[in-house]
């Protein structure tokens, strides 16, 4: 069977390293967020199932686990999923290859429009499914701000600020300089006014910007502004 997806929202998680999440990466777990995606009114079913496909794919795309395997033991562990989307996902990965695959999948994020569809896609993330979508959906001209600071702090950019004096300094040592890297980007671009505004949303957005940070003083003042509450 597929390797199981755990959710790394619990500081001090542990998986193993890679491109992606899954390495013992700092993220900040949420109780707030109670949403169900089916409870999402603003999008249509069949647009919500080929958002999830996608969601999916997305993370097939940037797990190289079932890439190198040989054809049997493919095979044995895919036993019993031959009707699951991740099946079909990782059967395009091992035909066309795997930067190919990844591409291919980086291009149909890219091609998504509205901050809703974004939003979606981040609503409830599992971050154990790899960086891939999440760093397509905030740097895409359409991510609101609102998205963009709901992940922003799901990643604990106050780790970074607290251990290195900010995400920029955390060194190749560091195991979560993954999600370091992520959030450069995106106090990059929250600091050139980048994401837009108007989320139209129902539910609930989770705000896990601990209490008690001091944004006038060093280190905390490195935050953009747009990300604090």
């Amino acid at each position: 069977q597929p390797r199981p997806a755990v959710a790394l929202r619990g500081a001090d998680k542990a998986g193993a390293a890679g491109d992606d999440f899954s390495s013992p990466v700092v993220v900040r777990h949420t109780d707030t967020h109670t949403n169900k995606k089916e409870d999402i009114p603003m999008l249509a079913e069949q647009r919500k199932e080929e958002l999830d496909r996608l969601l999916q794919r997305a993370a097939c795309a940037g797990d190289a686990y079932y890439f190198d395997m040989d054809q049997d033991e493919f095979d044995e562990e895919m036993e019993d999923s031959e009707e699951e989307e991740y099946y079909a996902a990782y059967c395009r990965q091992r035909e066309i290859g795997f930067d190919a695959y990844r591409a291919e999948v980086v291009k149909e994020l890219a091609a998504l429009t509205g901050a809703e569809e974004l939003h979606y896609l981040m609503d409830g993330y599992n971050y154990d499914d790899g960086s891939l979508a999440v760093e397509q959906v905030v740097l895409h001209p359409d991510c609101d701000i609102k998205t963009a600071r709901m992940v922003y702090w799901l990643l604990v950019p106050d780790y970074y600020y607290r251990h290195y004096g900010g995400p920029a300094n955390c060194p190749p040592e560091d195991v979560n300089r993954e999600a370091a890297a992520l959030l450069v980007k995106l106090e990059e671009r929250a600091q050139k006014g980048g994401f837009l505004s108007g989320l139209e949303w129902d539910g609930c957005i989770p705000d896990e910007q601990p209490d008690g940070l001091d944004f006038s003083t060093e280190p905390f003042c490195g935050v953009p502004e747009a990300f604090r509450r």
